[in-house]
C-alpha cells in the first residue's frame, strides 16, 4: 500500500510555512467532540476558493481574531496571552494557504487545530466548554471515507481515499493465467506485455480474465472496508461489473469517459458522486422515519428535548437533524451552560453513543421539531 501523489493535502506554502490542511478525518472531528475545557475556541468563517486567502477574507478574519480576544477577557492575562498567540499562529498560517468554502480554527489549552472546508458555514466565534463542530461534521457526511475501483483493458486499480488518495492495491490484464498483483499509483500508464491487441477474441478472453479475477479480490476488500464505492474507467467493463459483481453494496456512482483517465479530474468527481450519493441517502432515511412514524411511532423519537434523553440513555438510531436547526441556549435557560447551539453539542453526544447521523434539508423535519431519533431495530 502506498500514498498517491494524488492527495488533498498541501504540504507547504510559499514562503516556507505550513498550509492549512483539508484532511479532516472522522478520528480527527471524534477528537475535537471529546476534547473539552473552558475555553474552547471556535472561529468559522465562509472563504473564496481561492490559491491565497482572498483580500476581504483577510480582513474578516482579523475582525473575528478581535472578537475572540473579547470575548476571553474573563480569562487570566497569561492564559489569555498564550490562546490568542496560538489563534494568531493557525490564522497566519490561514492567510499564506489556499482556501475552499469555509476556514475553521479549534484552539484551547490542549488543542490546536486548522481545517479549510468544502462546505459553506455561518460567521461565528464561539468560547464555550466545547468545540462547535458541527460544521466539521456536515464536512465529512458530504464525502466519507470511500472506495475508487478504476478498470481499464490495462487492469485495475483500487483506491482509498480519506484524508488522502492511498492506491491499495493493482491487478494487471495480463494473458490469460498470468494475473499477478503489483502497486502503481500512475493512472494512465500502460502496461507493456498485457497481451492486448491480439484481436477481438483475445481482447473478450483477457477481459473476461480480469473481471473473474476482480471478483474474489473486491469482495475481500469490500469485506475488510464495506464503505461506499465507485466505479471508474472504461464504460464497458464499469457495466459489465455493475450487472455481474455483487460485492456493490453502498455503490455511491460511476465515472466513466475521459474523465476518469485524468487523476486530478477523476476523484473531483467520485467525490460529486459520493455528495449525490448521501442526499439520496439521506432522502430514504428520511422516507423510512415518515413511514416508521405512521404505522410503528414507537420507533421514532421526535424533537429537541426527546432526542437529549434518547441519546443521554444510549437509546441506539439514527439521528436525523436539518442542516440549518440551530437551537442556542441563552444565559439562564433551563439552568444549563450557556450553548452557541444545542443541536451541535447533542451531535458531539450522539457520536459519542454510537449513534449515526443523517442530514437532510431544511424544513424537511418540521413535523418532527426539526430533529428525530430513528431507533435502530
Amino acid at each position: 500500500m502506498e500514498d498517491s501523489p494524488l492527495t488533498t493535502v498541501a504540504d507547504h506554502v510559499g514562503g516556507g510555512g505550513r498550509a492549512i490542511p483539508r484532511d479532516l478525518t472522522p478520528e480527527a472531528a471524534a477528537h475535537l467532540t471529546a476534547a473539552g475545557g473552558y475555553p474552547c475556541i471556535s472561529v468559522l468563517m465562509p472563504t473564496t476558493p481561492a490559491a491565497r486567502m482572498a483580500i476581504a477574507d483577510r480582513e474578516r478574519l482579523e475582525g473575528l481574531l478581535l472578537d475572540a480576544e473579547r470575548r476571553l477577557d474573563d480569562q487570566p492575562l497569561g492564559d489569555r496571552e498564550g490562546l490568542m498567540y496560538e489563534l494568531r499562529r493557525q490564522a497566519r498560517m490561514a492567510q499564506d494557504s489556499s482556501t475552499q468554502n469555509a476556514l475553521a480554527l479549534f484552539v484551547s489549552h490542549s488543542v490546536s487545530r486548522a481545517w479549510t472546508l468544502p462546505v459553506a458555514v455561518h460567521q461565528k466565534v464561539v468560547v464555550e466548554s466545547t468545540f462547535a463542530t458541527r460544521d466539521l461534521l456536515r464536512a465529512l457526511h458530504r464525502t466519507p471515507p470511500h472506495l475508487v475501483l478504476r478498470v481499464d483493458e490495462f487492469g485495475a486499480r483500487v483506491y482509498w481515499v480519506a484524508a488522502r488518495v492511498t492506491l491499495l492495491d493493482t491487478i494487471e490484464c495480463l494473458p490469460v493465467g498470468s494475473a499477478r498483483l503489483v502497486a502503481s499509483p500512475n493512472l494512465e500508464r500502460p502496461y507493456p506485455g498485457s497481451g492486448l491487441g491480439l484481436g477481438a477474441e483475445s481482447e473478450a478472453d483477457d477481459r473476461s480474465d480480469l473481471l473473474a479475477r476482480i471478483d474474489p479480490w473486491m469482495a475481500g476488500l469490500r469485506a475488510e472496508r464495506p464503505a461506499p464505492l465507485v466505479l471508474a474507467g472504461d464504460a464497458v467493463l464499469v457495466n459489465e461489473l455493475r450487472r455481474s459483481a455483487r460485492w456493490l453494496h453502498r455503490l455511491a456512482g460511476a465515472v466513466v469517459g475521459p474523465t476518469a483517465n485524468k487523476p486530478d479530474q477523476l476523484f473531483t468527481a467520485t467525490a460529486l458522486c459520493l455528495e449525490d450519493y448521501l442526499h439520496r441517502r439521506g432522502q430514504q432515511t428520511l422516507e423510512t422515519l415518515r413511514e416508521a412514524a405512521v404505522n410503528d411511532p414507537e420507533q421514532v423519537v421526535a424533537g429537541l428535548d426527546q432526542c437529549w434523553t434518547a441519546v443521554a440513555s444510549r437509546t441506539p438510531g439514527t439521528l436525523v437533524v436539518e442542516q440549518g436547526y440551530v437551537h442556542p441556549r441563552p444565559p439562564g435557560e433551563g439552568g444549563g451552560p450557556v450553548s452557541h447551539d444545542l443541536i451541535d453539542d447533542l451531535l458531539e453526544h450522539a457520536i459519542q453513543a454510537g449513534n449515526l447521523i443523517a442530514f437532510v434539508d431544511d424544513a424537511q423535519l418540521h413535523e418532527f421539531g426539526g430533529i428525530a431519533l430513528l431507533r435502530s431495530r
